[in-house]
């Protein structure tokens, strides 16, 4: 009993969280809208003790390089200006929000062999991607961008996402510091979703496939469930 008391446990299944960091370089119709943008995002898998995984993960997209500077065409001056309701040159900023949702199936192959919770790690996964344009202005002097007006502008889209991972998670019993480095891939078979576009006066209804590449970073916070049947019990 002194000695079990004394090992380390190990376990090779349980449920991983994943607070993470994302850099997305955008794609095919998305790189037409939006430069590169960041994203924060939480998962959390299942890791069976065959290895294999299944899990969600959702990342809240942000930035603030939306490609294109002038959506107001249709209300500017000729020098490029919005003036507002006092005549004035008035100050709007645009930012890109959305959101990006997956349930990922995955598979661990150990590297080095003798750690069951370690190595090179890839994931499959589909659901939701959501995409707009944020419209940051005064609602009292500019009421033609704000409130049911914006949406004519935000150019708001979403639809189903297709995703792939491959990356290394280190995940070591005795040390306290866990986590995944890897490369994600995107495809977004998406639609817009506003009947009308106002700046360019055609419908928002358009198909779109938007695509990105992510550069990610995560921690990882193991919670493992314990089994006599599954645990390996290593005497210090």
């Amino acid at each position: 009993m002194s000695s079990l008391a004394q090992s380390e446990i190990k376990t090779n299944q349980g449920f991983l969280f994943t607070p993470q960091y994302a850099y997305h370089t955008p794609g095919s119709d998305l790189k037409d809208r939006f430069n590169a943008f960041s994203a924060l995002g939480l998962g959390v898998d299942y890791k069976f003790k065959n290895n294999f995984s299944i899990g969600v993960n959702y990342e809240w997209l942000f930035g603030n390089n939306v490609k294109n500077t002038s959506p107001f065409s249709s209300i500017t001056s000729t020098s490029g200006q919005v003036i507002d309701q006092n005549g004035d040159f008035s100050i709007i900023r645009l930012n890109m929000k959305g959101n990006l949702a997956t349930l990922n199936l995955g598979y661990l192959i150990n590297l080095p062999s003798d750690e069951p919770n370690s190595g090179l790690l890839i994931q499959v996964g589909s659901g939701f991607m959501q995409h707009r344009i944020d419209i940051l202005s005064s609602q009292v002097t500019i009421p033609q961008v704000n409130e049911d007006y914006e949406y004519g502008y935000d150019r708001l889209t979403y639809g189903l996402v297709t995703s792939q991972y491959i990356g290394y998670q280190y995940l070591v019993e005795k040390n306290r510091y866990h986590f995944r480095l890897g490369v994600a891939f995107n495809q977004g078979f998406t639609q817009g979703r506003r009947t009308w576009d106002f700046n360019t006066n055609t419908s928002g209804l358009d198909k779109r496939l938007d695509t990105s590449v992510a550069l990610k970073a995560s921690i990882i916070v193991p919670v493992y469930t314990k089994s006599a049947k599954t645990e390996k019990f290593f005497i210090d």
